[in-house]
């Protein structure tokens, strides 16, 4: 049996335990993962927040936010929550855009403007929450 084939051998009928031919970074990454816990909802797509950097009103349209998807992914159609303050304002999303283009949805990482249907201008600013309805948490 040469070489090869005792390495071959070895990995086939090793333990899922042996680290013996992690590298460190391997190690920790499975250690990572051993201890890491998803955020809740982000399985199922209820987990969802957008940060609001900007606001505009459009005549004939309505309030348009514009800012960044910090987490979870928005769908045209979703029914959201505008955190302001104490307050939560319940809305739903008429419409996405990135970048002068149309979008039906928009992941984390993405900057996006959200058409918010029910929202007048004066009850949103900069640096509000965005979240999907079956977010419970900030």
């Amino acid at each position: 049996m040469g070489l090869l084939d005792k390495i071959k051998e070895k990995l086939l009928n090793r333990d899922s335990a042996d680290t013996g031919f992690l590298t460190d970074d391997e190690k920790e990454l499975r250690e990572y993962e051993e201890y890491y816990t998803p955020q809740t909802g982000v399985a199922d797509g209820t987990y969802a927040e957008f940060v609001i950097s900007d606001v505009f009103a459009i005549t004939g349209r309505g309030t348009v936010v514009t800012g960044t998807v910090t987490g979870g992914v928005f769908r045209v159609g979703d029914e959201v929550t505008v955190v302001h303050g104490s307050n939560e304002i319940k809305s739903e999303i008429m419409g996405i855009e990135q970048f002068r283009k149309t979008c039906d949805s928009v992941s984390e990482g993405a900057n996006a403007g959200f058409w918010l249907k029910d929202i007048d201008r004066k009850q949103v600013n900069r640096n509000d929450i965005i979240k999907k309805h079956g977010n419970t948490d900030i």
